[in-house]
């Protein structure tokens, strides 16, 4: 009996310890869940895109520039063969002597042919014909506006040509140039000239007969198109004048000059 009043006193003690152990739940508030955001709203977040994605404009903004300067470059690349078309002979008539001409009731017709050896070099040949009367006196002043007095042609000839070389300073085939060309012509007249300064005499008819010679440096600039080119040169050189009447601008010897060109390639 004592034996078992002992055994449920501890079976009570255990029960009252295993109560005292045990911690009560504590009861946790519900959180607020925030209300989900418009669909139009500016703050949404696209679908594909996440908090961490990186900006990218950056280096597309780097990769466009160094596209277009790589485009530049090849546009300014040279090539050769993008100016195949300029190794074609070309025939230039001059149009300011045959307007020149014209209003003095004469025929002066200048032209010139150019031969390309290569896109940097070509031969350059410039045929003259003149022909016809003058109805007035004519100035016959030179490139420098230094007056050489008034001069009146009956029955004119002029015919020869020039050969000479283009070089142009790249390899294109057009665009700035040098040249040299050595020149020879026949003329023939009968001349009337006059000039007001008192040394000199007020009037003169001659019969005029004999070889002029030209020794020119030209520099000028060539554009050629598909169908049609165009060239402009200013020229300083040394004249020979067989007629002694001075005609062409000469002084001293002196021999200037000024060419405008079209022509069309043949």
């Amino acid at each position: 009996m004592k034996k078992s009043c002992s055994a449920a006193l501890l079976v009570l003690l255990f029960a009252l310890f295993a109560n005292a152990q045990e911690v009560p739940p504590q009861e946790v508030p519900p959180q607020e869940v925030p209300p989900p955001l418009p669909k139009d709203s500016s703050l949404a977040m696209p679908p594909d895109a996440s908090p961490a994605s990186p900006n990218t404009s950056q280096p597309k903004k780097i990769e466009k520039k160094a596209e277009e300067k790589k485009a530049s470059a090849k546009r300014d690349e040279f090539n050769p063969e993008d100016y195949q078309k300029n190794l074609r002979v070309m025939a230039y008539f001059h149009p300011i002597p045959l307007f020149w001409g014209a209003a003095y009731n004469m025929f002066m017709f200048n032209s010139t042919f150019e031969i390309p050896l290569s896109l940097r070099n070509s031969v350059v040949v410039q045929p003259t014909a003149w022909f016809g009367s003058s109805d007035v006196y004519m100035p016959n002043m030179t490139i420098f506006l230094v007056d050489n007095g008034r001069i009146k042609y009956e029955k004119l000839i002029r015919i020869g040509s020039g050969i000479g070389i283009r070089h142009y300073a790249l390899d294109k085939g057009q665009g700035f140039y040098l040249q040299s060309i050595a020149s020879a012509y026949y003329f023939s007249a009968k001349s009337l000239s006059y000039r007001t300064d008192d040394d000199f005499w007020k009037e003169n008819e001659n019969k005029v007969k004999g070889m002029v010679g030209e020794l020119m440096f030209y520099m000028g600039s060539t554009h050629k198109w598909q169908n049609v080119g165009f060239f402009y040169e200013v020229g300083l050189g040394f004249g020979y004048d067989d007629t002694k009447t001075q005609q062409l601008g000469y002084i001293n010897r002196l021999a200037t000059n000024f060419n405008i060109g079209v022509g069309i390639p043949l």
